[in-house]
């Protein structure tokens, strides 16, 4: 018997590489890459303009009327999405909702969409994964369509900095290679289920060093559909005290407006974002956008303003209005928002 459990224990990695390859068939057409248009500034001449630019991201295709999962960073100020599907086939999406909180957003395709030779993706329950649980990547990583990383769960990360609505955000800790354009692609388990969806990696030579950061599918579903947040079409920074200061900002902190989209609620209610680079302590930035100082009378001064914001905006009644208040160009002024 012993050495039964030894054979089969050398030839598991092989008959999983055998396995990788008809997932991968199973689960590669419900897998799409985002090519996204942002404004940007561009030096052109003397003067900065906003100009059109673009980037890629991937998502997952989640039921068959065009709903798909993706990073929230891929599309918050987007102000254009081209889903692109395995077959080539693409179709102009929209933000239906984002959480830069937990750096997932959910997209809506705008037409209808020919279903013929795309999966839609099942969701697995991330609460059931092992440390040490073998997985897999798909994503668009540089613009390289459909690419398949492989690894493992190596543990579970969770920030004590990151909340919803006080629900503690979690991610999984990998060393799957996440990329520039994997961000919004899912992780699958061995069983062809999405369990995460690539956000982020810790390096310092900016390239992947062997850790990535995926958002876990039970906290991707909590916070789109259990608690979805408004999309607010902005980019934005918490100010340090150093450069509040530098930005003559009258309190200790304040949510700098780095971009914005002119589909999203912001850009609704008049607010700007940035079209000055500057850097500010070795930090590179966007200067010149609004800057939000106080939301439903708390101000931000310091991390735990969100929280608190989010808090009193749940007292408010739907359809009551939220006072803001905005810092722009040396004067403080003030408007509203609908609670949605």
């Amino acid at each position: 018997m012993r050495k039964v459990l030894i054979v089969l224990t050398l030839f598991a990695p092989i008959f999983l590489l055998g396995q990788l390859p008809k997932l991968y068939n199973q689960v590669s057409s419900s897998v799409v890459v985002l090519n996204v248009e942002t404004f940007e500034p561009v030096s052109i001449g003397q003067t900065l303009q906003l100009v059109r630019q673009g980037s890629q991201g991937s998502g997952v295709l989640i039921n068959e009327e065009g709903l798909i999962w993706t990073a929230s960073h891929v599309v918050q100020s987007a102000e254009s999405i081209e889903v692109e599907f395995v077959d080539g086939d693409t179709y102009e999406a929209e933000v239906v909702v984002s959480n830069p909180q937990g750096d997932v957003a959910l997209l809506r395709i705008k037409e209808t969409f020919d279903t013929t030779n795309k999966a839609v993706a099942k969701i697995g329950d991330s609460d059931e994964v092992q440390i040490g649980e073998e997985i897999f990547i798909l994503g668009a990583p540089h613009g390289f369509k459909q690419t398949l990383t492989k690894g493992i769960i190596s543990g579970r990360y969770t920030p004590e900095n990151l909340s919803n609505d006080f629900e503690k955000i979690e991610f999984f800790q990998t060393d799957a290679a996440i990329n520039p354009g994997n961000s919004g692609g899912p992780m699958f388990n061995m069983n062809g289920e999405v369990i995460g969806i690539s956000s982020s990696i810790f390096t310092f030579s900016g390239g992947f060093e062997g850790i990535g950061f995926v958002t876990t599918s039970n906290v991707v579903q909590n916070l789109l559909d259990s608690s979805p947040t408004l999309w607010t079409g902005i980019e934005s920074m918490m100010l340090s005290p150093e450069m509040a200061r530098v930005l003559n900002v009258p309190q200790e902190s304040g949510l700098l407006i780095l971009s914005i989209s002119s589909k999203g609620a912001a850009a609704k209610l008049g607010l700007r974002g940035g079209y000055l680079s500057g850097t500010i302590n070795g930090e590179e930035v966007l200067l010149g956008g609004d800057i939000i100082l106080e939301i439903a009378g708390i101000k931000f001064l310091d991390g735990d303003s969100g929280f608190k914001i989010r808090e009193k905006i749940s007292t408010y009644p739907k359809g009551s209005q939220i006072p803001i208040v905005v810092l722009r160009e040396g004067q403080i002024g003030a408007t509203t928002f609908p609670k949605q």
